[in-house]
């Protein structure tokens, strides 16, 4: 569902008195194509556990503060949410208690910053990033051109490119839904090619699928830095060994030393790729043309701040 755009109010005031005082309905056009083609940027707060967190209103009327997570699609509420901050139950029509991933028989309108999507389908889940409602997938924006930079916490729709002077270019591959691009891992003069999930939602830097490392015949003795446990929305716990990343290479721009997650079961993604998360993401300011399925990154501000599993 495309979204539509809120007219500021002054500017509908604005235009009704031009059309008062010209006797032309030509001059009220004019202020509705200015509005239309105006870029619209949207305020995040990054949060300490990578999550780009944005304030939204569901049907008019609630509050929610959603995770922007280029990992998935659509609009998925945590069950605590839709019961405690939202009015989706009052319908006669949805069963209670909600289970996750099964969608509400009611859609709701999603309004974030001047935008407002109606008609939405809206899955439960059990989880969401810590101090978020749910979270929203990448789909909002299709065919449209957006940029994330995180120097000033804004995500802004285009209506064209903006200057990409000292960015890097890569395509986007959409599998199942999901944005891929190329990369490659260089170990001791050799390299690993493959596909890698671009995914906001994903806190962590970097996840190594198990089945593509078994087809590559990656080496098995990394240095370990250490053990973790990560959850995915639905609850299950995946037992990790994080292990460094001499090299990696995505679009063009270097990353050396990196903590990697090394899953002991096959990826939560559904498909065969790599995950590239938020951690890591974060350090370069991103424009995503969905028009043409690329996309530009450039090094900001947060580009050598110490990754948390650094050795």
């Amino acid at each position: 569902m495309k979204p539509k755009k809120i007219i500021p109010r002054s500017l509908l005031l604005m235009a009704t008195l031009i059309v008062i005082l010209c006797g032309c309905k030509n001059q009220e056009k004019k202020i509705s194509e200015t509005v239309d083609t105006k870029n619209i940027k949207i305020p995040f707060e990054l949060t300490p556990y990578n999550n780009i967190k944005i304030k939204t209103v569901l049907n008019s009327r609630d509050t929610l503060f959603l995770k922007f997570d280029s990992g998935t699609t659509g609009l998925l509420l945590t069950h605590e949410a839709i019961k405690e901050k939202t009015n989706l139950l009052d319908h006669k029509k949805e069963i209670t208690p909600t289970q996750n991933y099964v969608k509400l028989k009611t859609p709701a309108s999603l309004q974030i910053g001047e935008l407002v999507w109606d008609n939405l389908e809206v899955y439960p889940v059990k989880h969401s990033g810590q101090g978020t409602d749910g979270r929203f997938g990448w789909d909002l924006f299709k065919d449209k051109i957006i940029s994330l930079d995180y120097d000033k916490n804004l995500l802004t729709v285009h209506n064209e490119l903006p200057d990409l002077k000292g960015y890097t270019k890569t395509k986007l591959e959409v599998v199942k839904t999901i944005l891929c691009l190329n990369g490659e891992i260089s170990i001791r003069n050799k390299k690993y090619n493959s596909r890698f999930l671009f995914d906001t939602g994903y806190q962590k830097a970097l996840l190594l699928d198990s089945i593509i490392l078994s087809e590559q015949s990656f080496p098995k003795d990394l240095n370990l830095i250490k053990t973790n446990q990560l959850r995915n929305g639905a609850g299950d716990i995946f037992i990790t060994k994080v292990v460094e990343i001499p090299t990696l290479k995505i679009a063009g721009q270097h990353i050396h030393k990196l903590p990697t997650q090394l899953l002991n079961r096959e990826n939560p993604a559904g498909i065969k790729t790599h995950i590239l998360g938020n951690e890591l993401l974060k350090r370069f300011n991103t424009v995503f043309d969905f028009r043409n399925n690329t996309m530009y990154l450039i090094k900001n501000s947060l580009s050598e701040v110490p990754f948390s599993d650094a050795s």
